[in-house]
């Protein structure tokens, strides 16, 4: 097969965008006037720091003492800059701990062929489902959790009255108010875009309820695919908000809490 390659040329129009992106737009003659006031004032300042030097050293020794001091600046400005650029360099904290009990908690339910047929956990030993870890998630939160907020992909939505029943079985004396998110939407689970408008969707529906209740909110992230994970983690760099993921191991529930500062703190 014979790609054509297509080229590039470089117009006019190229050429007054890379002028505007590097010094600015020309064309407003107020931009021009500031450029010319800027350029005046650069090529003055070290005549005049030139000019003020020679009054108190000698021509002789002038070219010497210009070097040195000159060398000089340059280094306090190096300096400068490193500690500036440290003292400023984005910091991404993160917090662990075992998730403490919530009352609002946010899962992803993912699709199943068949609807396990599990009414305690030891079934589990026997059956293997997608939907341990939710309830597994769910349990961890008991008695204190009151809203269990479900985020169903367009393949998983027509399995939450199933996910339902599934949960009743398991805790029958619970008193959990469940809602479903996205039925009326067509979430794609490896869509970014489509994750992340869903998580906030979620969030709002919290804070319109009470604006207090965010950080009575926890996003589980362990069900669903690996972009599922990402997003709902990354979605929690928001001051407030924490993800908990449920070990595979030993089932331990632990929360994260990502903290993304502008400065460093040593």
């Amino acid at each position: 097969m014979r790609v054509r390659l297509i080229k590039n040329s470089f117009s006019g129009r190229n050429l007054k965008n890379a002028l505007i992106s590097t010094v600015g737009d020309f064309i407003n003659p107020i931009t021009f006037i500031i450029l010319i006031i800027f350029a005046v004032a650069v090529s003055w300042i070290p005549d005049g720091l030139g000019n003020l030097l020679n009054m108190f050293v000698s021509d002789k020794y002038f070219p010497y003492v210009q070097v040195l001091l000159g060398t000089a600046l340059l280094f306090i400005l190096y300096i400068l800059t490193i500690h500036y650029v440290k003292k400023n360099y984005p910091k991404l904290e993160i917090y662990s701990e075992e998730a403490p009990k919530r009352e609002n908690l946010i899962i992803f339910l993912s699709p199943v062929n068949s609807v396990p047929e599990v009414r305690s956990f030891e079934d589990f030993k026997k059956v293997y489902t997608p939907w341990q870890m939710p309830a597994v998630a769910v349990k961890h939160h008991l008695p204190k959790l009151k809203n269990l907020y479900v985020i169903l992909s367009n393949k998983s939505k027509n399995n939450f009255e199933d996910f339902k029943e599934f949960l009743n079985r398991l805790f029958p004396d619970s008193d959990i108010n469940i809602y479903p998110i996205g039925y009326d939407k067509d979430i794609d689970f490896e869509n970014m875009e489509d994750l992340k408008d869903i998580i906030e969707e979620v969030y709002e529906t919290i804070r319109k309820k009470d604006k207090r209740k965010e950080r009575e909110t926890i996003i589980d992230v362990t069900g669903g695919q690996k972009l599922v994970s990402i997003v709902g983690a990354v979605q929690t760099l928001i001051e407030g908000r924490t993800f908990q993921y449920v070990s595979t191991t030993d089932y331990s529930v632990k929360s994260f809490d990502l903290r993304y500062h502008g400065e460093h703190n040593d």
